[in-house]
């Protein structure tokens, strides 16, 4: 298990003591990856700039040149909550896009605008949380799978849950929740976010929030399940509440994560 609060290697990445991270994005001029649309934002008066996390090369931006216009053949698949393979051309500034085989199209939002803001916090939090061009398969594999839950999950609470102690999890950290992170105890009922773990009463710090053995039950579930099943849990209106405060402060304190903007349009 990863230790709380420290990050014990890049995502997806094992690196050995004093060994120097290489680049991992790939040397060919022409190159290939399958990928998920992070974020994508205007450049100039045609073009996008894309941000992509992919499953072989891990996180980079890409042109997509005249992605913006009208007859584009990029611009169906540059598009936010994209899953698609892509070609690239290494540029002398980001990699060009030069074409796109999309494999599935997010579309939920349209039924559902509420799901926009689900969507678009789980790849904030992901674009955040990956620094550089790591492979990172987990995560990868994690973003794919929340973002097809999306369109089947009524009540996206618990999935929102299930991403964020995962996501976390997957890059290096892990909430402590089987004893008492400080002597081992078995009688927990407080959980610190600075520590990253459970307390016991004599072990209680300030900053702890108290949970019911309930509420401990389900992290341990949203932590060790798998993300499909968290729509399956029926947690209590109290439960739900300590479940937010624990994830939240969890991801605030120990990945630095600052203010993730959609956070503030999700309706819990």
């Amino acid at each position: 298990m990863a230790q709380p609060g420290r990050r014990t290697a890049p995502p997806g990445v094992q690196v050995k003591p004093g060994e120097r991270r290489r680049a991992f994005l790939s040397k060919e001029k022409l190159f290939k990856a399958e990928g998920l649309v992070l974020r994508t934002r205007v450049l100039g008066e045609a073009d996008r700039l894309i941000t992509l996390l992919t499953r072989e090369e891990g996180k980079f931006e890409a042109v997509a040149r005249g992605a913006r216009r009208v007859k584009s053949k990029l611009a169906a698949g540059v598009d936010l909550f994209t899953h698609g393979c892509y070609t690239f051309h290494r540029g002398k500034t980001w990699p060009i896009i030069t074409g796109q085989d999309a494999i599935e199209r997010f579309n939920w939002f349209r039924e559902n605008p509420a799901l926009y803001a689900v969507g678009l916090y789980f790849s904030e939090l992901t674009d955040r949380l990956i620094s550089g061009e790591e492979p990172c398969p987990e995560i990868f594999g994690l973003l794919l799978e929340a973002w097809s839950l999306l369109g089947e999950e009524p009540d996206h609470f618990l999935l929102c849950r299930a991403f964020e102690l995962k996501l976390a999890r997957a890059a290096g950290y892990s909430p402590h929740l089987d004893s008492c992170i400080n002597c081992g105890q078995f009688r927990i009922n407080t959980f610190s976010p600075r520590q990253g773990g459970m307390l016991c009463r004599r072990c209680r710090t300030a900053d702890a929030i108290t949970i019911d053995p309930g509420t401990l039950a389900l992290l341990r579930r949203l932590v060790e399940a798998p993300i499909s099943q968290a729509g399956r849990l029926r947690p209590l209106a109290n439960q739900k509440k300590e479940l937010a405060a624990v994830a939240s402060s969890f991801l605030t304190y120990h990945l630095d994560l600052g203010e993730i903007k959609s956070r503030f349009f999700l309706k819990e």
